[in-house]
């Protein structure tokens, strides 16, 4: 009894961890490996139980031989009910239970087939050799039937070989001598066998639950991913709209505060104010853009685009900034279509511009394209201090600045190339820079050519005209910021002109009804409240009033919100803006009203 409990043990401690978070899972598992198998080891019993019987039938033992065929079906069916019964409980059970179950009537089989080795033994070769053949068959056999559970595989093999091994002791004659030990030998090989095969399904099981949670908690991480992405997808777009917000209104009430102390002792001070508001407008745009990079919160949309209008665009809203370096800034003629997102490749472009400007101190800067097999290069050349060949690779590098190591936040934060180049990456465009030092640089980006014949009407812009004075004039302005209508209204009293604020267009509306005035442009916010926007406004108040001319103001950077606003028809400012792009603007809007 003690021997049996020591095999016991080597049997099962192996797969015993005493803090296996998997074991009652494992034994589920094994549980029911061992009644799917069982109508295979079911007819295999019946089979081979009748194929024994059969052949020892010469023996003259018919009686006994029936009789243990007969107990051997009986077990069968009452294993067979109990399987079925099993089945019936689906999911709900007790694999304690149950798993002792299956191995007290495996147990019940061996049994049956060792009192048969025993019963039926002889001495007879032929007799022998059946027996034996048949009970290593049987065997070898369970190991497969029975490898989920190797006490179950035990309590099978050693009830039936067991009283076939003692009655060859039992002879006492050599040659069963060397029989009972080669089977004593063969039941212990196929034990630790069967203990093999059991260690691999227990792996495989605990394995297969492992992978089961690492997905759950993977899926889980993605799910937590993918909400915070879209929480920092939302918190860029809040804070590109309303960071800009205040940035705008610092910059138009500091231009107003200018022309009131044009010839005031504290102007150079002003000057110093008005030099880091740019600063932060910069800083600002360049760290949102970054952001919305790594937060992968940019979808490329391509199309075909015409390139003249988009260049021409570029140059213009940065003519300011060249014409206060003293710089000339050019755009090369062209008619090349490119097939591309035009808001990206702007976007590109712009920072390549900006990046000119900043580091050239003298000459010109010019923005051209030349075509290159199926692609379209677009270049921006400049006369500034150029770039060294070790350094033509790191430059697109994020935070990474050209001769600036003591940090001027006036150059930058070092974002605009990465911007570009991240970009360039997005869209699958080719980006890059020829450069040499003291002589200038030449960035690229090249496009695939696009198709004019798939070209997509775009709303006709307003054009500049001649500018207007603003004296007298009235300016409609919707924005649900107060701040920005504040500023926005005592940079237009500065010129003489009437400012009409208010939040949404109804508003708008109803104060221009009662004070019977009527507007002679419309400055509207892109981004307004109630899911609304500025071109709603616009054209609402355009329903009523006529073809008012009209700008959007937008704070936006998604390419999206930008590709919307410009798809409008309407002309479009980013802020924050200065007083001077403002009163320029609102000129050009008023001019090609009188004009028409």
């Amino acid at each position: 009894m003690l021997s049996a409990n020591y095999l016991l043990l080597y049997l099962i401690a192996p797969f015993m961890k005493a803090e296996d978070p998997h074991q009652l899972t494992i034994l589920r598992e094994q549980t029911k490996l061992l009644f799917e198998h069982l109508p295979f080891v079911l007819y295999g019993v019946m089979a081979s139980s009748a194929g024994l019987v059969a052949v020892l039938w010469h023996t003259g033992q018919g009686n006994a031989l029936l009789l243990w065929l007969l107990a051997v079906y009986m077990l069968t069916g009452l294993r067979w009910w109990v399987r079925r019964h099993f089945n019936k409980l689906g999911a709900h059970f007790d694999p304690q239970h149950w798993i002792q179950v299956a191995v007290q009537f495996t147990a019940a089989s061996g049994v049956l087939w060792g009192f048969a080795g025993f019963v039926f033994f002889s001495t007879d070769p032929m007799v022998l050799m059946v027996l034996t053949t048949f009970l290593a068959a049987m065997v070898a056999g369970a190991v497969s039937s029975h490898a989920c559970h190797t006490p179950a595989y035990a309590a099978f093999a050693l009830p039936a070989s067991m009283p076939f091994i003692a009655r060859c002791f039992w002879e006492n004659t050599p040659f069963f001598w060397v029989l009972g030990t080669v089977a004593f030998v063969y039941v212990l090989i196929n034990v630790n066998y069967g203990r093999n095969l059991q260690n691999m399904v227990i792996q495989s099981i605990r394995l297969r639950f492992q992978n089961a949670e690492l997905i759950g908690e993977l899926t889980l991480q993605k799910r937590v991913a993918e909400q915070a992405s879209v929480a920092k997808t939302r918190f860029l777009a809040a804070a590109s709209h309303d960071l800009r917000q205040p940035v705008q209104a610092i910059e138009l009430l500091v231009d107003a505060l200018g022309e009131d102390l044009a010839n005031h002792p504290s102007k150079g001070l002003l000057d110093r104010i008005q030099e880091a508001g740019y600063g932060l407008r910069n800083l600002l745009n360049a760290l949102l853009d970054s952001a919305k990079i790594n937060a992968a919160a940019i979808t490329a949309k391509p199309r075909h685009v015409q390139l003249a209008p988009l260049l021409k665009r570029i140059c213009k809203e940065l003519a300011t900034q060249a014409q206060q370096k003293g710089l000339d800034i050019r755009v090369a003629k062209t008619k090349a279509c490119v097939y591309t997102d035009p808001a990206l490749l702007e976007l590109i472009l712009r920072n390549y511009v900006e990046n000119a400007i900043k580091y050239t101190p003298e000459g010109r800067v010019l923005i051209g394209c030349r075509k290159q097999g199926g692609q379209i290069r677009i270049e921006v050349h400049d006369t500034g201090i150029g770039i060294p060949a070790s350094a033509q690779e790191t430059v697109f590098q994020e935070f990474y600045q050209l001769g600036n190591p003591e940090r001027d936040k006036a150059k930058g934060l070092g974002l605009g190339l990465y911007i570009a180049h991240s970009l360039g990456k997005l869209l699958n465009h080719d980006i890059g820079v020829n450069s040499t030092v003291g002589k200038g640089s030449m960035f690229y980006v090249t496009v695939p050519q696009g198709n004019a014949s798939h070209l997509m009407d775009e709303p006709s812009r307003v054009q500049a005209g001649g500018k207007t004075p603003l004296t007298g004039k009235t300016v409609l302005l919707i924005d649900d910021d107060d701040l920005v209508r504040a500023s926005v209204t005592e940079m237009l009293s500065r010129w003489q002109c009437s400012t009409i604020a208010a939040e949404d267009a109804e508003t708008a509306l109803r104060i221009l009804m009662a004070r019977g005035r009527m507007p002679d442009a419309i400055v509207a916010d892109y981004r307004l409240r109630n899911k609304s926007t500025g071109v709603q406004a616009i054209q609402s108040l355009q329903a009523q009033l006529g073809n008012v001319p009209a700008v959007i103001l937008t704070g936006d950077t998604a390419p999206s919100r930008i590709q919307e606003a410009r798809n409008s028809g309407f002309l479009i400012l980013h802020k924050p803006l200065s007083g001077v792009q403002l009163r320029s603007t609102l000129s050009e809007l008023m001019s090609t009203k009188v004009s028409s």
